[in-house]
């Protein structure tokens, strides 16, 4: 998760600007309404903290509804029970549809979609996005940490979903030793961890190097 404090009015000066940088967002990003989102959030210095308690990244949040065409005096803590919603809406489309490459290339982009899948499990809609997600042939750790973080390892946004998820993150863990999933996975399902060889071994060479994973495998009793 993002350690970077609330920053909803840190704007850059034009002198400041990075000359590489806007021309992703002219070029790429206004071909999908969510990462126009998120080059706007950052231009207008918007906070895009999950759960702020200053501003509840109201702001931003205001600006996902409106992708999916929500009435700008419609209340945005929703919650929608179980399930998922039958059909996806603009803004599960425009997630579900996400070039990586390109998402990476916007300034806090982490805590922009952090956000937004929340927003999405409030109303029903996250299952749109991961289904296309866990079928991919690569996602990135960063994503499939995140995730797995916040959502799958609840059960969200169904436990079929969830456990595909955690057999996505599995199988990178092994292939990659990626730090943080196996930190995630250790404290997340540590029974998962245990069970799979590779992802245990992945662990174990993960501790060798990490005094941070090596705490946690002792703590659970070495994800047994």
């Amino acid at each position: 998760m993002s350690t970077n404090p609330h920053h909803r009015c840190h704007r850059q000066g034009e002198g400041q600007a990075h000359p590489w940088i806007r021309p992703a967002t002219n070029l790429f990003a206004r071909a999908n309404p969510f990462l126009d989102a998120v080059w706007r959030a950052a231009d207008e210095g918007l906070c895009l903290t999950a759960g702020c308690t200053d501003c509840g990244t109201l702001a931003f949040r205001r600006m996902l509804a409106d992708i999916d065409g929500e009435p700008h005096d419609a209340p945005l803590n929703l919650r929608s029970g179980d399930g998922t919603a039958a059909s996806a809406g603009p803004l599960a489309s425009a997630v579900a549809g996400l070039d990586f490459d390109l998402l990476r290339l916007a300034p806090r982009w982490h805590d922009a979609l952090d956000v937004a899948l929340f927003h999405l499990r409030d109303r029903g809609q996250l299952g749109h996005a991961l289904e296309d997600w866990v079928r991919r042939p690569a996602v990135p750790p960063r994503i499939l940490d995140l995730v797995l973080f916040r959502h799958a390892r609840y059960g969200y946004p169904c436990e079929r979903l969830a456990d595909l998820w955690i057999d996505r993150c599995l199988e990178m863990s092994a292939d990659t030793g990626d730090e943080g999933l196996v930190e995630s996975l250790i404290l997340s399902c540590p029974e998962r961890v245990g069970a799979d060889p590779r992802a245990y071994r992945a662990a174990m060479e993960a501790a060798s190097r990490s005094a941070c994973v090596r705490s946690i495998v002792r703590r659970l009793g070495e994800c047994g």
